[in-house]
């Protein structure tokens, strides 16, 4: 259980740099309906990576969940991107979303892939993401601890869809163990953690914020694989996106290793409000 076994005493206390920095980026860049938008209509397929390097200093790679990464292909990213990204790594399904007695071969098949961009010291997290129906239980607390020890030498964030995990207990578990908590922005609906992000704590050594727009109506109008993008569809206005100006600020004086993913890629506007943030925290020493 998160917060009742005991930490590793090998569990590495911090994965943060020697000062505190900010990434921003999105959740994902390979998508064809941001040309036009995001990448100028002459840019190829092929470069989109290469120009997202340009613009962003972060990625959260979400094919990985879909997929097995091998460590040839996320050693790619990180050479086609020319070593200027970090990367948040999300995990694949079978750590979180369909779990089995097999889930410790997984594991290690996805940390010898994760190795290469924790060497180049580019990999800025791993991110666990499990679904709504993962509850706060007594099997699922001994199966996420042992998850966390088992990528212990792994900057770890995980982030939960169900309001039950957010308790002080848990906090605690996690911040024991080194790993952080994902608090997103998303819609204020039952059984989801609160979206006001303003209001959650930031815990280990990482800020990581996860912005999925405020679509209410669409978050449970269809399954996630048949048309999961459609809750994501969401156009941060400019006061909403300064509003996470003052926790961004707060975090970094802290010393955290602050990281913003916008998720609500649908149409551009992630990368668009990604864009429009970085604008909004220029002024920031």
């Amino acid at each position: 259980m998160v917060e009742e076994s005991p930490a590793s005493p090998n569990a590495p206390k911090s994965h943060t740099n020697p000062k505190s920095s900010i990434l921003i980026g999105t959740s994902g860049y390979d998508y064809p309906e941001w040309k036009g938008v995001f990448y100028p209509p002459e840019v190829k397929r092929a470069d989109f990576l290469s120009y997202y390097a340009t613009q962003f200093n972060a990625l959260e790679l979400n094919n990985t969940f879909y997929n097995m990464p091998t460590a040839e292909r996320l050693l790619s990213f990180y050479e086609r991107s020319e070593g200027r990204l970090q990367f948040s790594v999300k995990a694949n399904r079978l750590l979180t979303h369909e779990v089995t007695s097999e889930w410790q071969k997984t594991a290690d098949d996805f940390k010898q892939a994760l190795t290469p961009l924790l060497e180049k010291a580019s990999l800025s997290a791993v991110l666990f993401q499990f679904p709504q129906n993962f509850h706060y239980t007594p099997d699922n607390r001994i199966y996420l601890a042992n998850l966390i020890e088992d990528f212990e030498a792994f900057p770890v964030l995980i982030e939960f869809r169900h309001a039950g995990w957010i308790r002080e207990s848990v906090f605690e578990g996690l911040e024991k163990r080194g790993a952080g908590l994902v608090y997103c922005d998303m819609p204020q609906l039952r059984n989801l953690p609160d979206g006001k992000t303003v209001k959650s704590p930031f815990i280990g050594p990482n800020a990581y914020i996860r912005l999925h727009g405020r679509n209410a109506g669409a978050w449970y109008a269809s399954s996630e694989r048949q048309n999961g993008s459609a809750r994501y569809c969401y156009d941060y206005s400019d006061s909403e996106l300064e509003s996470f100006v003052p926790v961004i600020s707060k975090a970094m004086s802290e010393g955290k290793k602050t990281q913003v993913f916008f998720n609500n890629h649908p149409d551009g506007s992630g990368a668009k409000n990604a864009k429009r943030l970085k604008d909004l925290l220029a002024p920031i020493p």
